[in-house]
């Protein structure tokens, strides 16, 4: 109970809302259960794959506050349609709810990823940061977007789904200034028979964010 009043002082300037939606065209209706889950329902579909959520299960994080407050091991996850920051007490009854000001959130892993906000597109974006590199910031977009069957199925069709899709883009940062960087050829550009032993024997995908930093760790 303590922990609870805590950070609802602390996060002051949150607001509750809620994850149920009302029904919308076609009888679809969207919403959040307090697990992080989503469930939709939809005329043409039988259910959806994947969540609007970055992970598929809320993960244990540090939230850093523009006042300088650090929570400590804060259950979290991103709703990348929205992109917002939620949070929820893992005792705590009532759905999740989004916080609207804050400068980083680390995870409590054993390789921690760290996520914040950078100005890009003309717009404050939630990017993972991944590592310097020649003066540059190099950071990942995530974004999901929900695709929809736009024909009703027949008899003889498998079940349709609503599906999450989840995308990545890379960027390179300095100050205002932002640049796509796109991984393949950024290593290839690299070069060099070490870096490829190195990608081999790690077994990494570079477009993968927690492999990509893992090798700008190995080139700094």
């Amino acid at each position: 109970m303590l922990l609870r009043f805590t950070v609802l002082v602390y996060f002051s300037v949150l607001s509750f809302y809620s994850f149920e939606g009302n029904a919308q065209i076609e009888n679809d209706v969207l919403y959040y259960k307090s697990g992080f889950n989503s469930v939709t329902i939809n005329a043409r579909t039988v259910g959806v794959k994947g969540t609007p959520f970055l992970f598929d299960d809320a993960v244990f994080g540090d939230i850093l506050l523009p006042n300088g407050t650090t929570h400590l091991k804060i259950p979290f996850n991103f709703e990348m349609v929205k992109e917002e920051l939620v949070i929820k007490m893992s005792d705590d009854d009532n759905p999740p709810f989004p916080v609207k000001k804050w400068i980083s959130v680390e995870t409590k892993d054993e390789n921690p990823r760290k996520f914040i906000l950078e100005n890009i597109e003309a717009k404050k974006r939630i990017v993972e940061y991944i590592g310097e590199w020649e003066g540059f910031k190099i950071v990942a977009l995530h974004s999901k977007k929900l695709y929809k069957p736009t024909n009703l199925p027949d008899s003889y069709s498998s079940p349709q789904f609503d599906t999450y899709q989840h995308y990545i883009k890379f960027f390179k940062i300095k100050g205002l200034q932002f640049e796509e960087l796109k991984v393949n050829q950024f290593v290839k550009d690299l070069g060099g028979k070490e870096i490829k032993e190195f990608i081999k024997s790690n077994k990494l995908k570079v477009d993968d964010p927690v492999d990509l930093k893992m090798l700008l760790q190995s080139l700094n």
